[in-house]
């Protein structure tokens, strides 16, 4: 079933994360891996959305192959990075966690998951999905990935109005978490634009514990695991720097 915000309106999901700051994200990213002692060349991006990262990562000299699972937030990445030029570069593929299908891409020196990727996995395909990277990476090599702080028991319905950067887009979205009774989320939204009908978009997600994540970065053979708040100042999430 397509996802009606990823699939079919990845420019309005561009407007509505608009305001976040991926620079800080980057940076948080490259810090993280020199300070582990990891020069990359080559990064598996995972959950790539609209390229906003991935265009950043390789503008500044990487090797990116980005996937995801959504065609729509697929095409839009292509266009951001058709740009590119010097040493870094971005290769696209459709596929995702847990078992990502990337041929013979690999292995690579640094992989990330931003924004809540792993959130969108069941909690029986954490484990499997964290595994699977890790076989992805070199010896010595990092994963960077965060964790959302999802209320685990739902919330009330909260009302987001907004409009992106140039002012071409606006929408008023209405979004709401809801517990299903085993222990994951039911996250639906309806959005309305100038433009067209209003439409729903639903997803399941998982709150997961930071210490589940923890647990299962061990078990999957990660040697060295550390937990950060946040991305920079004002940033609520909990990001794990895992070294194979």
């Amino acid at each position: 079933m397509p996802d009606g915000l990823y699939d079919e309106r990845p420019r309005l999901y561009d407007a509505i994360q608009s305001e976040w700051d991926y620079d800080r994200d980057v940076a948080f990213v490259r810090d993280a891996l020199a300070d582990r002692g990891v020069d990359p060349e080559r990064l598996l991006e995972v959950g790539c959305g609209t390229g906003e990262h991935t265009h950043r990562l390789a503008a500044g000299g990487l090797d990116v192959t980005a996937i995801d699972v959504h065609e729509g937030m697929l095409g839009v990445a292509r266009e951001k990075c058709a740009d590119l030029d010097g040493d870094g570069g971005a290769e696209f593929r459709r596929t995702g966690l847990p078992d990502p299908d990337l041929g013979d891409a690999g292995p690579f020196d640094a992989a990330v998951a931003i924004r809540g990727v792993v959130n969108h996995l069941a909690p029986a395909d954490l484990g499997p999905a964290l595994a699977a990277l890790r076989d992805r990476l070199r010896p010595g090599g990092a994963l960077v990935f965060d964790n959302s702080p999802l209320p685990p028991e739902g919330n009330r319905p909260g009302l987001d109005v907004g409009r992106d950067a140039d002012g071409a887009v606006e929408y008023v979205r209405v979004a709401h978490h809801v517990a299903t009774g085993d222990g994951r989320l039911d996250w639906r939204a309806v959005t309305f634009t100038p433009d067209g009908d209003p439409f729903v978009d639903a997803r399941r997600m998982t709150p997961f514990a930071d210490e589940q994540i923890a647990d299962a970065l061990a078990a999957a053979g990660f040697d060295e695991i550390d937990t950060v708040d946040g991305y920079g100042p004002a940033d609520d999430r909990s990001v794990f720097v895992a070294v194979r």
